[in-house]
């Protein structure tokens, strides 16, 4: 096997991982699939065409770990999952802490194509289960 794709299997393989460590179920189904069929079609890929796919993968695999990691410490208390104020004069920001599976605030408007692709994202992953 070439370096490129002992390369490619590691990070297969760590992106699995981390789906079994950091994401609920029914997430962790749809993205094991997303990622088992993605690869699949890039197994014949050039290599200049795997160096992109491969640098993508490894910024998603990061955001997951960390994203994880973040729940994992509010779960165990360890940080306070309620918006913090950093500054001191009166235009103080709030810092959410971001998350897998948290409901979408009310506020936040959304075009008819995002309301479509999250339909079709919700359906999806209620069929990932019945499989």
């Amino acid at each position: 096997m070439s370096s490129t794709g002992i390369k490619g299997m590691s990070l297969y393989r760590n992106i699995l991982r981390a789906h079994a460590r950091y994401l609920p179920h029914e997430m962790k189904q749809l993205g094991d699939a997303y990622v088992k069929a993605e690869f699949r079609l890039h197994t014949k890929a050039k290599p200049e065409q795997l160096e992109g796919f491969f640098a993508e993968w490894n910024k998603y695999l990061i955001h997951v770990e960390r994203i994880g990691r973040e729940k994992q410490l509010v779960d165990a208390a360890l940080i306070d999952s309620a918006p913090q104020q950093h500054g001191s004069n009166s235009n103080q920001t709030i810092k959410r802490k971001k998350g897998f599976g948290r409901d979408v605030s009310a506020d936040v408007a959304f075009n008819d194509e995002q309301k479509e692709q999250l339909q079709k994202l919700r359906e999806e992953a209620i069929n990932s289960t019945k499989k």
